[in-house]
């Protein structure tokens, strides 16, 4: 898994992705994504991106991503070109909204790759979604449902949400996984929503 890149570089983000307050964003969200990378035929720079995209987490947008790119800019001068490391930064920062330019590859690969997991069983994306709450124990209930809805609502708004032949297949249970959680936030006891 690290071979893409040098020891002290690869070292170091082993230890980003392990740090105690990640409960989705850590090292299991990095090596599903580098396998749906795989799978959906990404080359060097793109999976170098993926090794970045989370680095910095403090479950801040776009801040976070901000600062992951930064990073990468920093950790892969003299081992990248000066233009394959502003092509890492670049795909770094399509995870702030993930929604790349139609026919933009690269983009389209790491976006899809990242949001792949919200076609995962619904057994699976409630137990995702619960780790990605936890990791914001700063934040109220009210803030957190809100924050999510938009999330929710951004995705589900789309046309796609899934941008390379290989990640549309993923669109239908991705759908139903949204709108499920919807749901569940928009009637629960104390949300003061009345439904979708």
């Amino acid at each position: 898994m690290t071979a893409l890149l040098p020891d002290g570089v690869a070292e170091d983000l082993l230890r980003r992705w392990s740090e105690p307050h990640r409960r989705y964003h850590g090292v299991g969200h990095l090596e599903r994504g580098l396998v749906r990378l795989d799978q959906l035929g990404a080359g060097r720079l793109e999976k170098v991106a993926f090794w970045f995209h989370d680095a910095v987490h403090l479950g801040v947008s776009p801040v976070d991503e901000e600062a992951s790119a930064e990073l990468a800019g920093r950790s892969l001068a003299g081992v990248l070109t000066d233009q394959e490391v502003l092509e890492v930064a670049r795909l770094v920062l399509v995870t702030v909204d993930h929604d790349p330019e139609r026919g933009d590859r690269s983009a389209e690969l790491i976006s899809d790759a990242d949001l792949a997991e919200i076609a995962s069983p619904w057994v699976r994306y409630e137990r995702n979604a619960a780790d990605i709450r936890a990791e914001r124990p700063d934040v109220d209930d009210e803030q957190w449902v809100a924050g999510r809805l938009v999330f929710i609502d951004r995705l589900l708004g789309r046309a796609e949400i899934f941008r390379t032949p290989q990640g549309r297949a993923w669109e239908s249970e991705a759908r139903r996984n949204l709108a499920r959680e919807r749901s569940a936030l928009t009637t629960r006891p104390g949300s003061g929503r009345s439904g979708a």
